[in-house]
């Protein structure tokens, strides 16, 4: 965000650069274009005429090109921009990978704090008291004490993972893996796995499946129940899915546009642009301390709808 503030104040600031990009044809040119006007063969020499203001007015960037710049995915530039030190294919993979290794960092320090018999302190107290609330609010309130305790490593990783994710976007030049809608998908079918194994073995493959079809129904109700009830089986991963992957994409573009009116008033009058700064930059600001709170929401709802979801298939007389 640091980069596209700079960048928009810049912009702002020089109110002449919009109408040096747009300065007409030298004389010549428009004397050969006159000539060639008046020849009735000459349709072809009109083309790159008639496309010269379109080429200038291109110099200004589409702010929905800008948004979707630093909303979606592409190459990740580490230096400088004409001579990179080295180029990465993917900055929302790059980002995952940091994600997870912090997150393993994390968790690492943390166990380390229990060696010796130590209590934990600090930060190991902090991840102590997670994986507590984890375990006892959403794991075993929603799959049961028995099979609760089975899956809170895993909605753990859900939950430190999102949140890691999520604050790390928010760092300067950083961006957002989990606003990627592949890796929101990776989280959902891992989600989608769990949910599966937690029927399968408790009542296997014949029984998890006769297990959704609800007690006591009617037969006649049965070709409509049965097709509903797999669909909903893959309709649940997909709202995870699309959920976690459209509230951060969201707040990325929020932001963005907001920054981006910057540039739109300095394009209409400079002084409009210098009076929209302080604006844009204290409600983008605003905005991402809402992040931060979003972050901690998002990794919460995945890892409890991930854990109803669970509890669903592993009790579902319940």
């Amino acid at each position: 965000m640091s980069a596209l503030v700079l960048a928009l104040l810049l912009q702002a600031a020089s109110p002449h650069g919009a109408e040096a990009a747009a300065t007409p044809t030298p004389p010549a040119n428009h004397a050969s274009t006159q000539a060639t006007a008046e020849s009735p063969g000459s349709a072809e020499g009109h083309a790159p005429e008639r496309a010269a203001p379109h080429e200038a007015e291109a110099g200004h960037e589409d702010p929905s090109a800008v948004i979707m710049h630093h909303a979606t995915d592409g190459p990740l530039v580490i230096g400088p921009a004409a001579a990179p030190w080295f180029v990465l294919a993917s900055k929302h993979l790059s980002f995952l990978l940091l994600a997870a290794a912090l997150a393993v960092v994390l968790a690492r320090l943390a166990v380390r704090s229990y060696r010796e018999g130590n209590v934990p302190r600090g930060f190991g107290a902090a991840l102590e008291a997670l994986v507590l609330f984890v375990r006892d609010d959403i794991a075993e309130a929603n799959i049961g004490h028995q099979d609760g305790r089975k899956f809170t490593p895993l909605l753990c990783s859900f939950f430190l993972f999102i949140l890691v994710a999520a604050l790390l976007g928010l760092m300067p030049f950083a961006a957002t893996s989990t606003g990627n809608l592949a890796v929101t998908m990776g989280l959902a079918l891992v989600s989608f796995a769990a949910q599966q194994y937690a029927g399968i073995s408790r009542y296997g493959v014949a029984g998890h499946f006769h297990n959704l079809i609800p007690p006591g129904l009617p037969a006649w109700l049965l070709p409509i129940m049965i097709p509903v009830e797999i669909l909903s089986m893959f309709t649940k991963p997909f709202a995870l899915m699309i959920r976690l992957f459209a509230n951060m994409l969201a707040g990325h573009m929020v932001i963005t546009t907001l920054l981006l009116l910057i540039s739109l008033m300095g394009q209409i009058n400079w002084l409009g642009g210098v009076a929209m700064a302080p604006v844009s930059i204290a409600l983008s600001l605003f905005i991402m301390l809402l992040e931060v709170l979003v972050a901690f929401i998002q990794a919460y709802i995945f890892t409890l709808l991930s854990a109803i979801f669970i509890g669903m298939y592993a009790h579902p007389a319940h």
